[in-house]
């Protein structure tokens, strides 16, 4: 048997975890003097303090609360696999490095999404459902690595202000955005948050991710998508009814992001995720038309 780990951060529904049986190890959100477990804190209320002026802080687990983890799916499990956000933005994935440290007669794999929220929720999910089918650490390996490539994130922000503040952008590129009042787009490249583009309104920010993201999936035969947002339900929702119209979906998520995202996305962030469906039989996607 193989057990499946991951971090607070993976956006996807409670209910999914529950079934999949996935170890999820909760990032930290800093609220002045505060300190709490993201899972413990909601997305509207941290949104209604950052629009109040207060600027949460975020924070990777301690390598004990992998430790602990670890050492409960030890007794009944032969392999660990644990699939963690990308270490380009947290240190959740050397966190996780350092609890294996502590188990070298433990078989553990730890693997750095290269992603973030439902990018690295796809990855999870994937490998909790190929384990359940029995197949291998290296076949699930092999899956992930594929998905990794072809999984795209396209959002937008309000303001790149708490990007920023998070070390997220540059200071030129706040500057600008913030002057000329534009609408940044941002992608996720190896791990990396990037701006890829800007409009000047909000409605046309939202066009051109919803247009990306098509783009980037019309090849394939079927995908999962999930729309995030940090406090702009309306808007999320009419973005999923787009993306249902235009592409085959086989599942689809409709989330509020999770809180540490919205302490660097801010409210009114916006995403699309999308993966494609591709069998373990056939990992070239150039078979998954």
């Amino acid at each position: 048997m193989i057990g499946i780990v991951t971090d607070s951060s993976v956006n996807l529904p409670p209910q999914v975890i529950k079934e999949l049986g996935v170890e999820v190890v909760p990032l930290n959100v800093h609220i002045g003097s505060e300190t709490c477990e993201e899972t413990e804190i909601s997305t509207s209320f941290l949104c209604k303090k950052m629009r109040e002026g207060i600027l949460p802080k975020t924070s990777q687990p301690a390598p004990g609360k992998f430790l602990e983890v670890f050492k409960k799916l030890a007794d009944r499990c032969e392999s660990i696999l644990t699939i963690v956000i990308t270490a380009a933005h947290s240190g959740t994935y050397n966190s996780a490095l350092l609890a294996r440290a502590m188990l070298p007669e433990v078989d553990i794999e730890v693997v750095d999404s290269r992603s973030i929220a439902t990018g690295t929720g796809f990855l999870v999910e994937a490998a909790a459902e190929a384990a359940k089918q029995g197949k291998t650490k290296d076949e699930i390996l092999a899956l992930i690595r594929k998905l990794q490539e072809l999984i795209h994130i396209y959002a937008t922000v309000d303001t790149l202000h708490y990007l920023h503040m998070g070390g997220r952008v540059g200071a030129v590129k706040n500057l600008m955005a913030s002057l000329l009042n534009i609408k940044p787009i941002l992608t996720v490249q190896q791990g990396v948050v990037k701006v890829i583009g800007q409009t000047r309104t909000r409605s046309r920010s939202l066009e051109r991710i919803l247009t990306l993201s098509c783009q980037a999936m019309e090849r394939f035969k079927e995908i999962d998508v999930a729309v995030l947002h940090a406090d702009c339900h309306n808007e999320a929702l009419k973005l999923k009814e787009a993306l249902k119209e235009r592409l085959n979906c086989r599942k689809f998520y409709l989330q509020e992001v999770t809180a540490v995202l919205a302490v660097h996305g801010g409210p009114g962030l916006i995403g699309i995720v999308s993966c494609p469906v591709i069998s373990h039989s056939s990992l070239k996607a150039g078979r998954e038309r």
